[in-house]
């Protein structure tokens, strides 16, 4: 296999177990758990506020210690933890109590109902899927930031860590103990390469079994792989939404006007099909058809520059002899925020700047590395500080189904990622319905209000979804590419149907 540094962390689903796993079409399944919490098998109470797990038995660590309820009971206590540095704790933090009523079954009682929380805790579905962690190593800790377990992680998942080559290699061996039986693919060997080039060069002479051609890789990455005889490539559709971010707290795209007149001024489907190709697939929301709460009558604003500039002209933003828009003074002048790290983001700012600049606005192209734009408020991020007029983002949200974390009024920075400062009470009302919501269809209801606003109020300008491509060798079997973008989740199944192999490839 091979992974960049940063993908490292994709890793987990071989090493560790989860309460749930989610499958290739995005369903959750039993892992850790026997099944997955209902109201129909009594796993959720009526009010929502009860949640029941009945846990596997018989069930070892690698170590060889015994799994039970008192590993579940600390992992939650280790995601709560204020000095463990979680990046998320949706539906953690409305966890009133964890209390084990045996050694093989947890009971979670909530503060409210929140509707996502079966998917949102210790999950492969979550927006961070956390997995469950080992009390005999890790209990009576402050904190296990800088442990040595990260190191050396010891887990329930089909296969151990053997051996970890910082930025080189990653070597690991099937479990033979493990509850599903011992994985038939005794070794795999992770080659971590960040250079994409060295990537191809690898695949291209043989010397990778699995790779993964992710969105941000490009289509030409993907072209690069297909020439390799004996190989499979599947494409896959991904539960990520991109989507242009805008910032609503400062002017000019505080005026509703205005940001109408970029989702009809930038030219998003020529844009998309140049930077992702087959990798693109169109949409106006944040649900791909057939997914939870899709809605088809939603559609955003059609490209038409000649329906913008009347806009532009409506909002006071008049043309002036320097080919820009002026207003009191003032030129219609944006920045347009990229990451170095990625390709895409900086060729869709080029190319919105050329579209915009045939209406008379000037974009100012600023790229910052990943850390400065993610960075906290208080280390000065330029999302958390919103140094931003308008920035590519997409996000992925799994299975959860609640979006609202981006769009509420209490998810603002440091709080939350609406980075764009959006809060609208139509919005808040239609969150609350869905987040309180004991039914599915009431649920559903509220995530389809919340979108109808959005882009009523053009809040953000949706680019659709991407998919992703698994290139692998032809008698490498059992691979279920996933909809979540874990393609990694049924590793146990993998196998060779001619000839031996200890390796298997991801990017």
């Amino acid at each position: 296999m091979v992974f960049d540094n940063a993908g490292v962390n994709e890793l987990a689903p071989f090493i560790f177990g989860y309460l749930l796993r989610a499958d290739g079409d995005g369903r959750l399944i039993p892992d850790l758990a026997t099944v997955v919490p209902t109201r129909a098998n009594g796993g959720v109470s009526a009010d929502a506020r009860t949640v029941t797990y009945h846990l596997r038995r018989g069930l070892h660590w690698h170590d060889g210690a015994p799994f039970d309820a008192r590993d579940v009971l600390f992992s939650f206590a280790a995601v709560r933890n204020p000095n463990n540095a979680v990046p998320d704790r949706t539906g953690f933090d409305h966890v009133a109590s964890v209390r084990a009523l045996d050694p093989y079954t947890v009971q979670v009682k909530l503060t409210r109902p929140f509707s996502p929380f079966v998917p949102s805790c210790f999950t492969m579905g979550a927006n961070d899927p956390y997995p469950i962690l080992p009390a005999h190593l890790l209990a009576g800790k402050h904190d296990i930031n800088r442990d040595p377990f990260n190191a050396a992680p010891v887990g329930l998942g089909p296969y151990k860590l053997a051996q970890w080559d910082r930025g080189s290699q990653i070597v690991l061996t099937a479990d033979p103990h493990y509850y599903r039986g011992a994985p038939a693919i005794p070794r795999i060997e992770i080659s971590i390469v960040p250079d994409p080039n060295t990537v191809q060069t690898l695949w291209k002479t043989g010397a990778l079994d699995l790779v993964v051609a992710r969105v941000q890789l490009g289509r030409t990455f993907l072209d690069a792989l297909r020439p390799r005889p004996a190989t499979r490539i599947v494409l896959k559709p991904h539960y990520e939404f991109d989507f242009v971010q805008l910032n609503l707290t400062r002017p000019p795209l505080d005026d509703v006007r205005v940001r109408r007149a970029f989702a009809m001024g930038i030219d998003r489907t020529r844009i998309m099909r140049n930077l992702d190709g087959e990798l693109w697939i169109p949409g106006d929301s944040d649900r791909l058809q057939g997914q939870f709460a899709f809605d088809p009558a939603l559609e955003q604003p059609r490209y038409d520059p000649v329906a913008a500039a009347k806009l532009l002209d409506a909002a006071g933003w008049r043309l002036g002899a320097d080919g820009v828009r002026h207003k009191g003074g003032r030129s219609l002048s944006v920045e347009f925020v990229a990451t170095t790290e990625s390709k895409s983001t900086g060729r869709f700012g080029l190319f919105a700047q050329q579209d915009l600049a045939k209406l008379g606005v000037h974009v100012d192209l600023k790229s910052y590395n990943y850390n400065q734009v993610w960075a906290s408020k208080a280390d000065r991020g330029i999302f958390q500080t919103r140094r931003f007029d308008f920035a590519y983002a997409g996000w992925q949200p799994n299975l959860v189904a609640d979006h609202s974390y981006l769009f509420r009024c209490d998810t603002q920075p440091p709080n939350g990622d609406n980075f764009g400062g959006i809060c609208d009470p139509r919005i808040e009302r239609a969150a609350r319905q869905e987040l309180d919501a004991t039914d599915p269809a009431q649920e559903a209801a509220g995530d389809r209000a919340i979108t109808r606003e959005l882009v009523a109020q053009t809040d953000v300008i949706f680019l659709g979804f991407n998919q992703e491509a698994l290139a692998y060798r032809d008698d490498l079997e059992g691979i279920v590419p996933a909809v979540t973008g874990e393609h990694y989740w049924n590793a146990w199944a993998w196998h060779y149907a001619r000839r031996g192999g200890t390796s298997a490839g991801a990017k």
